[in-house]
């Protein structure tokens, strides 16, 4: 993607994409790996992609090894997160019982991002978090260690809080406890955590309202290998859902990855579209329901097969897009209405009267679509132009290289057309 560097826009065409391609290994699996294997001593417990290696993977593996060269130094180390919220909210724990002083610093939206549920997790602990003004913003400085214990944690905030906390207090010391305050949202991320620490030897129970992390000895014998990354292979699922004819390789039938609900989802709005779609023309009309709450990241795409379909379709609980990369929510909304799609943004919902895309026919216009920046925008609205009547353009395409550095490439490779814009020059 080197060659990308200098530009910042990008025309993609509306072509026919057929072929095989593998996506990147599951970034929240390799993040989990590399704290794990950081546990365990080595980092080169966890393979890698240099290849396709994203930014927030580098973030993350950079982090680490800094923590684990700091040895027990008593001025903060600085450890750049770049823009990602999963570096954060994983090292945080991670420093904190390790004792290491950290000075946290990111770029893009990340300072912004919410993180004052660590100040109450760490309240009545000997971990201090302090900012250089009132306002919670990082850099954020973290001094003190902290010790086993009982810590309540909201579930409805991020399951990252509980996620960067399990896999910290594995090597605590002693017994821990984390006790929900809130309904669990993301679940399925929770429990590929626990996945990833049981590959290493870390042992969690369920308890009633939370989770109980046992003190253990951290090792593996072998290399851990992430499996394909769904979150990235919904991008190309989709486009099959519009037409294209893609194998996606190495996709394992059973997986902890949440994003792997995309292949149910497509399933039931095929059905659904099927069954329903002499609905359109009654007024009243029920709605396909999608509960955003546990696929966050695969909504921007999966919105396109919904405008694809003759239903309607209601994308509800969708908040949390709004605390991403951009207010992903808004910015999903934008696109679609740029691409022509008849769409209402309703609180935290989304309401898509779609089409019948099973034609053949464009199903959206030729449009500009601002990515805001963020790497998912990117790549919903270059599969969208694979339907469209004519080139969609798209603002800020290196964000891709935040999780899927070589997505163009393996675009262009299945058939993909597109021109790298010198805007501004």
């Amino acid at each position: 993607m080197n060659n990308m560097a200098h530009h910042t826009s990008i025309m993609v065409y509306p072509r026919t994409l057929a072929g095989a391609l593998s996506v990147p290994m599951s970034k929240s699996l390799l993040h989990r790996g590399l704290i794990m294997s950081m546990l365990s001593g080595n980092l080169a417990l966890t393979a890698l992609d240099q290849d396709s290696m994203s930014q927030d993977i580098h973030a993350t593996y950079e982090a680490l090894a800094q923590l684990m060269k700091s040895g027990s130094q008593s001025e903060p180390i600085h450890i750049f997160c770049n823009e990602s919220g999963s570096t954060l909210r994983f090292l945080i724990p991670l420093a904190a019982v390790l004792g290491i002083p950290v000075v946290f610093e990111g770029a893009g939206r990340l300072p912004y991002r919410p993180l004052a549920e660590y100040e109450k997790i760490f309240e009545n602990t000997d971990v201090s978090l302090t900012f250089p003004e009132d306002n919670r913003y990082l850099p954020m400085t973290l001094n003190g260690k902290l010790k086993a214990g009982v810590f309540r944690v909201p579930g409805h905030v991020s399951s990252q809080y509980i996620s960067g906390l399990m896999m910290a207090l594995s090597v605590a010391g002693a017994d821990s406890e984390i006790i929900l305050t809130s309904r669990l949202e993301s679940e399925p991320y929770v429990e590929m955590t626990r996945e990833v620490m049981h590959e290493f030897g870390a042992v969690s129970h369920k308890i009633d309202g939370g989770y109980r992390i046992c003190s253990s000895p951290i090792g593996r014998t072998s290399i851990y290998h992430a499996e394909p990354d769904f979150s990235q292979a919904a991008f190309w699922l989709v486009a099959n859902y519009l037409g294209a004819s893609i194998e996606v390789k190495d996709l394992p039938i059973k997986s902890s990855q949440g994003d792997s609900e995309i292949i149910h989802l497509i399933k039931a709005l095929e059905e659904y579209a099927g069954v329903d779609d002499i609905m359109v023309l009654d007024g009243d009309m029920d709605y396909f329901n999608v509960d955003a709450s546990q696929i966050p990241d695969i909504i921007p795409v999966f919105s396109l097969a919904c405008a694809a379909s003759a239903c309607r379709t209601k994308i509800f609980n969708a908040g949390r897009l709004r605390i991403k990369e951009c207010d992903r929510l808004e910015a999903t909304f934008e696109m679609l209405r740029a691409l022509g799609v008849d769409v209402e943004l309703d609180g935290d919902s989304l309401l898509i009267t779609g089409k019948d895309g099973s034609d053949g026919e464009p199903v959206f216009r030729s449009c500009e679509v601002d990515s805001r920046s963020d790497h998912r925008m990117v790549m919903a609205a270059a599969i969208a132009a694979i339907r469209a009547d004519g080139p969609v353009t798209i603002s800020d395409y290196q964000a891709i290289e935040k999780s899927y550095p070589t997505f163009f490439r393996d675009y262009q490779r299945v058939g993909g057309q597109y021109d790298e814009l010198d805007v501004g020059k």
